[in-house]
């Protein structure tokens, strides 16, 4: 969805005077571009639901030829019609790509042997001329909070990175072992400087990959509320057990309902908005609210 209206009520916000580009990033940004020659492929992770808001531009100028393969995790989290098409439209890209789910392992066993292949033509003339392959050196990169750090413990079957549900989790880099013959370096999730579009910074703020507070908690929540009663009014009415969810019906009349229905409310019996929406947010987060995709696979997104 990218209606204009669904974005009027947050004209207001400054996008220039929102600090979302943190000095750690930018250190990030630097060590990333210096470990670059040190690896045989990057690993660059998206989210399923953004497909395309979820690419980091300033990797594209940073990797230039560097072999690549693209995993889009949280598929379980997505509208699977709208992934089908997003696998269809991205059949015939330069990189191959495979589109995958920590949580349920889908894919995951895929990930070590393509990213072999990427390099069976450099290895296969390393053992014409008698030389053993060296360790495959991998690098995971991609925005905050889309499950690197997540993946590696799933690859390595255990507990090898620090996890969590909000961005910033993972401060520096780290090597970690991932079979016999292969390495692979984490990073920090990384953001660009400028988001070009407002619907582009809402859809990476309600996915995760900018903390609620920096655009604003409520207005987070407003715009996923929007959405859903677009996308999914259904689960947004059984999960909550609200009257109206139709579109034209005001997020903060419903807002309001969903403090009533879970009990944020103030002394007095006033609603607790703040309350309300970290619920909603969180609800939706870990899966409660249905499965959806931000970015339409049809069409152009922000």
């Amino acid at each position: 969805m990218s209606d204009s209206n669904l974005l009027d009520r947050f004209k207001d916000i400054q996008t220039q005077k929102i600090n979302w580009y943190p000095g750690h990033m930018l250190k990030a940004k630097k060590e990333f571009a210096a470990q670059l020659k040190r690896v045989d492929v990057v690993l660059e992770l998206r989210d399923a639901r953004i497909p395309e808001t979820s690419v980091n531009h300033d990797f594209e100028q940073l990797l230039g030829q560097k072999r690549r393969l693209v995993l889009f995790n949280k598929t379980g989290l997505a509208d699977p019609d709208a992934t089908k098409a997003w696998e269809a439209r991205l059949r015939n890209e330069e990189h191959p790509h495979l589109f995958i789910d920590v949580l349920t392992s889908r894919n995951l066993k895929r990930i070590l042997p393509l990213a072999q292949q990427l390099m069976a033509e450099r290895w296969g003339n390393l053992h014409k001329r008698g030389i053993n392959p060296p360790v495959l050196k991998l690098l995971i990169a991609g925005i905050p909070n889309v499950g690197k750090s997540t993946l590696i413990n799933r690859l390595v079957h255990r507990k090898a990175a620090e996890t969590g549900p909000r961005p910033g989790v993972t401060k520096r880099q780290e090597w970690v072992r991932l079979a016999r013959d292969a390495r692979l370096l984490d990073t920090p999730g990384i953001l660009w400087p400028k988001i070009e579009t407002m619907e582009a910074g809402f859809r990476l703020a309600v996915t995760g990959a900018i903390k609620d507070e920096v655009v604003g908690i409520d207005r987070v929540c407003d715009f996923l509320l929007r959405t859903l009663q677009t996308q999914n009014p259904e689960v947004l009415s059984k999960c909550y057990r609200l009257e109206d969810t139709q579109v034209e019906s005001d997020p903060q009349e419903l807002l309001a309902q969903i403090a009533q229905r879970r009990g944020c409310l103030k002394p007095g019996g006033v609603v607790d908005e703040v309350r309300a929406a970290t619920v909603v947010l969180r609800d939706f987060r870990e899966g409660r609210l249905g499965q959806l995709t931000f970015d339409d696979p049809n069409g152009e997104a922000s």
